[in-house]
């Protein structure tokens, strides 16, 4: 009797469960932040709360735009840059921080290729990236520019929330980390709403939440580079993660005959000449889209050992060599092809 109450009740909860799932609508939702077109998708049977999940979401990832954009004057970010070489210790608000913790370690954990203090280098390269004729800096800016840039020169205190920028003329990028946690903040928010079936995607930056009604995992498609002139494709099936893609596909400069992507080297101040492009996935969109980006400037081998190395986190690499796609798996990433 106990056995087949126990039956019973099971086949209930299926029962209500699928009858649940047929109730839920999918919703989309667009907005330009950051640079880029985030978008939302996600499953509920309120047309009201969906829209007023993503429009909190939407908002969540502006306010953090207005901390983190180097590209607005007023930033929390450029007016931290503002006080570099003041010798004071600026207290920030606690997303900056976050974030700026984040960039140290990777930067840490890359040996200094994954590092905010980019910035004047990337201001350099933008003004060469929209020019009619780009040109290759000297030696001497590559090395007026090296010397403003240097993940070290970055002073945090936890105890006190400060953050002291050691050299003057010193600027953030966080170009390369911003995305991730503002997807990450956004999916968030779409969960105080009760949403758990929910994606945000972030111009490269895709974070999932729970599997979509009736499937076991989100399908994310993720280009196998550019060859002939066409992009293949692999897909992805993955469920509450991030999964990011970087790489020269759309941005890069020719200059005399060399490619140049727009992820910068910060050893060197220039840009990646190799075709390279990796994805990552991991339970931390951060160290996703650091690592994206920063897998691109190592030899494959040595950013497979690197991935290798880490928990819960996986990267698969093509590299594009006069037309042939190469291809490197980090241990467990075969698990997520379709």
């Amino acid at each position: 009797m106990y056995k087949r109450l126990f039956l019973t009740t099971i086949v209930w909860f299926l029962l209500v469960g699928a009858l649940l799932a047929q109730d839920l609508e999918r919703y989309s939702f667009s907005s330009n932040h950051m640079g880029t077109r985030f978008n939302i998708v996600l499953y509920t049977d309120n047309e009201s709360v969906a829209s007023q999940a993503s429009k909190e979401a939407f908002a969540r990832i502006e306010e953090l735009n207005q901390i983190m954009s180097d590209y607005l004057e007023d930033s929390e970010l450029n007016r931290l840059a503002k006080t570099s070489g003041s010798g004071e210790a600026v207290k920030v608000s606690e997303d900056l921080f976050t974030v700026l913790q984040e960039s140290i370690r990777m930067a840490k954990m890359t040996d200094g290729l994954f590092d905010i203090t980019i910035g004047p280098m990337s201001k350099f390269w933008r003004v060469v990236r929209m020019s009619p004729e780009p040109e290759l800096p000297s030696n001497e800016e590559l090395e007026e520019l090296r010397q403003k840039v240097g993940y070290k020169y970055i002073k945090l205190n936890e105890k006190n929330r400060t953050v002291e920028l050691l050299k003057p003329g010193m600027q953030l990028d966080l170009g390369g980390i911003a995305k991730g946690y503002a997807a990450e903040e956004a999916l968030a928010v779409i969960r105080t709403h009760g949403i758990e079936k929910a994606l945000i995607d972030a111009g490269g930056d895709v974070t999932l939440g729970d599997m979509p009604p009736g499937r076991d995992t989100w399908d994310v498609a993720v280009p196998k580079n550019k060859t002939r002139g066409e992009n293949s494709f692999i897909t992805l099936q993955v469920t509450n993660r991030t999964v990011t893609t970087s790489g020269d596909l759309f941005q890069f400069v020719v200059i005399d005959g060399e490619r140049y992507s727009h992820i910068l080297n910060p050893k060197t101040g220039l840009g990646a000449t190799r075709q390279i492009q990796a994805t990552v996935i991991s339970p931390d969109g951060m160290q996703a889209d650091a690592l994206a980006s920063v897998l691109t400037l190592m030899d494959p081998e040595d950013g497979i050992e690197l991935v290798n190395g880490l928990d819960h986190t996986e990267a698969i690499i093509f590299m594009n060599d006069g037309g042939n796609i190469l291809e490197w798996y980090s241990v467990n990433s075969r698990m997520y092809l379709k």
